[in-house]
């Protein structure tokens, strides 16, 4: 069976208030094909976002994980570690921004996300564990940009999976 392809990188990573946003805004660049492939496994949607996690785009991992949460159910325990991904995607976007306190707050839930992460299959090219450690290290001390991002994909200090 011929697996679709991954999609290329995006032009810039999404940063509130300063680059469009990428669906709404009419110079997004998710604008044209906001949906993912309809025929993606949950590990290729699961392999997609981490790809964007790891390059920097966090705004981007976590639209991407979303669908994944959601086709998860949204409670079961599978869906519950794909939320701790989800924020800590969003500690990424505030990091970006430059917002020490959101970044806090979504790095401490996705260490409550994380801590009852279930083992599964789905997971076997993301550590969890490694995530778990991202979390609880930024939720102590977010790893912020010196100045606020321009929406060049940057890599934060400890957040690669």
């Amino acid at each position: 069976m011929n697996q679709p392809s991954m999609p290329d990188l995006p032009p810039y990573t999404y940063v509130p208030g300063v680059t469009p946003h990428p669906i709404s805004d009419l110079a997004g660049h998710m604008r044209q094909d906001s949906d993912l492939p309809a025929d993606w496994t949950r590990e290729q949607y699961l392999k997609w976002g981490l790809e964007l996690f790891n390059t920097g785009y966090y705004w981007e991992s976590h639209e991407v994980w979303e669908h994944l949460w959601i086709e998860l159910s949204r409670t079961t325990p599978e869906a519950r570690a794909v939320q701790g991904m989800i924020k800590l995607a969003a500690c990424g976007v505030k990091c970006l921004e430059g917002n020490s306190n959101g970044a806090r707050r979504h790095a401490a839930r996705s260490v409550e996300l994380l801590t009852s992460a279930c083992e599964s299959p789905l997971f076997a090219e993301l550590s969890l564990t490694r995530a778990h450690a991202a979390a609880t290290a930024a939720s102590q001390s977010p790893p912020l940009l010196p100045t606020k991002s321009t929406g060049t994909p940057t890599i934060l200090a400890g957040f690669v999976l």
